[in-house]
């Protein structure tokens, strides 16, 4: 296979543009070069490649058998290149921003919401990342990264941490389960298979506690390894999981409810640090929009 430093770039554009006008002298014009400029590259071209890509016929040129294949392979390609460009120079006007988040967070509560900051702030681009539980934060890529957990396990590598919320946990089920096996009191929820995540354990035996249910025995179920993956299982129905609930709070896309939204137990903090790259207004901005659409 050919490398690319091995094209003959220049050439291969004085020829895409010729095949196209159909003449070495509306490239010539186009290319703002002389005609034989233009020729001396068509001749270098064929060379290169050991095949003639044009006949001449009167004043004209017509393309050979492999220069047809070769003009819709590049007018294509240029295309391409052209719109690449013209996408890269728009941005000029736009920042982006970029984000790291917890897979579940980035899910289920920024992915709903980032519309409204974009109609808001229409120059920026958020780039969002995702990380599993356990992973280090990529501090270098990214402006603002988000965490749960505890602040201080990276703090110390980044320039200014806010806390965002605390997480509410209460029970989220679909609308498709509640109307099949409807709770009147907390216990009921023991009808439903109770769905649980491996990095998020001890949250129903919390939550049954604060209800005040007793005398259960927790059995069967499913059990899955990350909780966007759980929170997936119960959008289909399979059964309920105990979740933050700032992430389902007002209409679910997902046709998700909170049963018992005055019964909760605290969880986790989420944090949002800014990085030694970022621009403050943008990411400050960005911040102020997360507490504000936590606030709703």
């Amino acid at each position: 296979m050919t490398k690319e430093r091995e094209l003959p770039l220049i050439a291969l554009r004085a020829f895409a543009v010729a095949a196209r006008a159909h003449s070495l002298s509306s490239a010539a014009k186009e290319l703002g070069v002389t005609h034989g400029a233009v020729s001396k590259q068509i001749r270098a071209l064929e060379s290169w490649l050991g095949q003639h890509v044009f006949t001449r016929e009167g004043r004209g040129l017509t393309l050979t058998p492999y220069g047809k294949i070769l003009a819709e392979q590049l007018g294509q390609s240029f295309k391409d290149i052209g719109s690449a460009c013209e996408y890269v120079r728009r941005q000029r006007s736009k920042t982006v921003l970029a984000i790291e988040a917890p897979s579940t967070f980035a899910m289920y509560f920024l992915m709903p919401r980032l519309k409204r900051f974009e109609a808001r702030y229409d120059n920026v681009s958020v780039w969002i990342s995702t990380r599993m539980t356990g992973e280090t934060p990529d501090i270098s890529a990214n402006d603002l990264v988000i965490t749960r957990g505890i602040a201080e396990r990276i703090g110390s590598y980044l320039k200014n941490t806010t806390t965002l919320f605390a997480e509410n946990l209460t029970p989220i089920s679909a609308e498709v389960l509640l109307q099949r096996r409807p709770l009147k009191k907390p216990a009921d929820i023991l009808r439903h298979s109770l769905i649980t995540s491996a990095t998020r354990p001890g949250h129903w035996e919390a939550w049954l506690q604060e209800a005040g249910v007793r005398d259960y025995l927790l059995e069967g179920g499913h059990r899955f390894d990350h909780m966007f993956v759980a929170i997936h299982a119960v959008r289909e129905g399979l059964g309920s999981i105990v979740a933050p609930k700032e992430f389902f709070v007002g209409p679910s896309r997902w046709k998700l409810r909170c049963p018992f939204p005055d019964i909760v137990v605290k969880g986790e903090q989420y944090f949002a640090h800014s990085t030694s790259r970022a621009d403050p207004r943008h990411v400050n901005r960005f911040v102020d929009w997360m507490k504000e659409e936590i606030g709703k």
